[in-house]
């Protein structure tokens, strides 16, 4: 019960500025007679979705030699299809701009017929073998379709699904050679993961600032800086010149911390000062290394920890109160 906002609301009501239908539903809210489950309505759903194509690739798994691959694949294909099919009818026509959703199930489904295509894809490259070694293609071929769906449909879980086979794609591409995992290419794919950050990054800012669904800018750049904030901590952390990785490192997540702090965002302000944090970290392992074992230096990192910590949550109260 908030009695401040049932007063605010009948106050308003009375001046006419407010219908008696609104107001009463506004009512029944700050009464707290009416509560939202959306979130966790969305949580189960997602759940569910995995929880669906896991047990479908164990029961393929456990049961393709009675099944027969010619069957799997088709129920693969056609169960992606059904998704696919109830997507089309009750998905709303395209816009660059948000789309109503016809429900609260439509993203859920969307990414379920996505999971299963692509699942089925993979079925059939280890039955026939068609792309061969260049299997991760596969991975590329899925990335477009998401990304297709994601534009198509308005779904930033697809969105997220595509980048994250993109990435996938240039990771896996980098480390495999003739069907096997080739060793001593920690450089190259580092390369990939940052170049794939940067790339999605400047793709979000691009398409925002061209009208082109610029509600996806937080994927973009959450799965960029991600990428971009993983490649150089990896640099960081596993390179001979670690503090020229550290000093770009420390370049690009000040430059994010401002820009976050001065925008009021919450999550990137957060992102930058842990990688910051983390990349610190190998600083601390050079200048107290006698101490690596010692309680004193886990005392540091768990101070510095809270410290960080603090920060956060300092910066989100004074990002709200301006």
């Amino acid at each position: 019960m908030e009695p401040e906002v049932s007063e605010a609301i009948g106050a308003l009501r009375e001046k006419g500025i407010l219908p008696d239908a609104t107001a009463s539903h506004l009512l029944r809210v700050a009464r707290g007679d009416l509560v939202s489950v959306r979130l966790e309505i969305r949580t189960l759903l997602y759940l569910g979705v995995l929880l669906l194509t896991t047990g479908v690739g164990l029961f393929i798994r456990e049961h393709h030699d009675r099944i027969g691959p010619a069957v799997i694949a088709w129920a693969l294909a056609l169960a992606a299809a059904a998704c696919f099919l109830y997507v089309a009818r009750r998905g709303t026509p395209f816009t660059w701009s948000r789309a109503a959703k016809p429900g609260v199930a439509f993203d859920y489904v969307l990414l379920l017929g996505l999971l299963l295509a692509a699942s089925d894809l993979a079925f059939l490259e280890v039955q026939l073998s068609v792309l061969g070694e260049n299997w991760p293609y596969h991975l590329l071929f899925v990335s477009a379709l998401c990304l297709l769906a994601a534009f198509r449909w308005d779904s930033a879980a697809a969105l997220g699904l595509a980048l994250t086979s993109f990435a996938a794609w240039r990771g896996i591409s980098v480390n495999v050679l003739h069907g096997m995992v080739r060793s001593g290419r920690v450089g190259e794919t580092r390369g990939n993961a940052i170049a794939c950050g940067v790339l999605f990054v400047l793709l979000g800012l691009l398409l925002s600032q061209a009208g082109r669904k610029p509600h996806f800018q937080d994927v973009w750049l959450n799965f960029g800086l991600l990428l971009l904030f993983g490649g150089l901590l990896s640099g960081v952390f596993g390179d001979r010149f670690w503090g020229a990785w550290l000093a770009v490192l420390a370049v690009v997540a000040a430059a994010e911390i401002r820009l976050a702090f001065r925008a009021g965002k919450t999550l990137y302000f957060a992102e930058g000062v842990l990688a910051s944090y983390l990349g610190l970290l190998r600083l601390l392992f050079e200048l107290f290394e006698r101490f690596h074992s010692g309680q004193l230096f886990f005392l540091v990192v768990a101070g510095s920890a809270a410290g960080v910590l603090w920060l956060i949550v300092a910066a989100h109260r004074r990002m709200r109160e301006s």
